[in-house]
């Protein structure tokens, strides 16, 4: 029996600080999302205090449409390439909340400003949150990960 899962609560998180072009680190993150869904984006920004009293920009966006998220979320896996697939799957369990149908990704801010999505371990990223719907352990999660990007590959 084929297990179904379901992609819910996307939110992706990016800060810009006060030496960055906010619009641009907006475009970044929107750049993240496939082309047609980005005019559908909810975006939030809340200017905050950083450490040194500096103001630090949070951008945050989200999806209204359940089926938007799920398509936002398979265009980022879809997009990631080879190595970058095997280091989340090999390192899933880093990547996991307290529940394991919580997945985080950190994604490169300065290569989604080009247009490419790529993992990366830092501060200086745009923080994907998604919940998968149905995911019981991190077996699941791991299956969901490989069945997803399978039918990637299969459908270039």
């Amino acid at each position: 029996m084929s297990k179904h899962y379901v992609v819910s609560n996307l939110v992706l998180n990016v800060f810009a600080h006060s030496t960055e072009d906010s619009g641009k680190v907006r475009q970044a993150v929107l750049n993240v999302l496939p082309s047609q869904l980005r005019t559908k984006a909810l975006i939030e920004e809340q200017v905050v205090q950083g450490h040194y009293g500096n103001p630090i920009t949070l951008v945050t966006v989200r999806l209204k449409d359940k089926e938007d998220e799920i398509q936002a979320f398979r265009h980022i896996l879809c997009s990631l390439n080879p190595t970058d697939r095997s280091l989340l799957t090999a390192t899933l369990h880093r990547r996991v909340g307290s529940k394991n149908s919580l997945i985080y990704l950190r994604l490169s801010k300065q290569d989604a400003l080009s247009g490419k999505i790529m993992l990366m371990d830092g501060d200086d990223v745009i923080k994907v949150s998604a919940t998968i719907v149905g995911v019981k352990n991190l077996r699941d999660l791991h299956d969901y990960l490989v069945k997803v990007f399978k039918e990637c590959d299969s459908s270039t």
